[in-house]
């Protein structure tokens, strides 16, 4: 009869509890925030407040190269609205129907940078929807040699809001621990000005707008279910 030597007991053990956390990691669920068959062109209005969406190209859009970013991206929606007493927004809306290590969504730090814009600020802020209700969202500066943007942004995965990218990361992995795999949004306003108080003040105004301009069925879809349903 062999005999089981320590280290034999040890290897073991260690394949064990790898198989173990493996096991523990896996997602075991889904949670999908958007509708089956929703489509996100038909639930963002058109009209948001003073704002009507017109026609347009060039939007910087947060693509990788590639056939990935179809794989990233189950819909994405880019608009130009303009005002006639008010800043042009520029909106991009990308939803990924799952969140994993592969397929996550791209913050605009990441795809600006890939067309030759540098991020010269970049800072978490609440952006106020209602009377208790406060968006966690993010505001960026971005310049090239021709032009500077003025970004606010948001993304959701889930029901969670996070405001950067190691947030982002730690999202995800909690989620997997409790064995689910869920979907995402970014939703980026921009406008091409010289960044201040005030631009970011009509990008948060245009946000908080668009969202309660929504069918209230749908707010989930771009900020989750708990802050919807505070707006209801």
């Amino acid at each position: 009869m062999s005999v089981i030597n320590r280290r034999d007991l040890l290897t073991g053990g260690a394949m064990l509890a790898a198989a173990g956390g493996a096991f523990a990691l896996t997602p075991r669920g889904r949670l999908v925030l958007l509708a089956e068959g929703g489509k996100l062109e038909d639930m963002i209005p058109l009209q948001i407040g003073e704002w009507q969406n017109v026609p347009t190209q060039g939007i910087v859009l947060p693509k990788t190269e590639g056939s990935l970013s179809d794989r990233l991206y189950n819909q994405t929606v880019s608009r130009l609205y303009m005002a006639e007493a008010a800043i042009p927004v520029m909106l991009v809306v990308a939803y990924g129907a799952t969140q994993n290590d592969a397929l996550q969504l791209h913050r605009p730090e990441v795809c600006y940078a890939a067309v030759g814009f540098s991020i010269s600020a970049s800072r978490p802020v609440q952006l106020k929807l209602g009377r208790s209700a406060a968006l966690p969202a993010r505001e960026l500066s971005a310049r090239n040699d021709n032009r500077v943007e003025a970004i606010t942004y948001w993304t959701r995965i889930g029901d969670d809001l996070p405001t950067d990218g190691s947030e982002q990361r730690a999202v995800k992995l909690r989620q997997q621990m409790q064995g689910y795999l869920a979907d995402g949004v970014l939703v980026r306003l921009s406008t091409v000005a010289e960044p201040s108080p005030a631009i970011y003040a009509e990008l948060d105004r245009f946000a908080r707008m668009m969202v309660l301009g929504m069918a209230p069925a749908n707010r989930a879809a771009l900020v989750g279910r708990p802050l919807a349903g505070q707006l209801a």
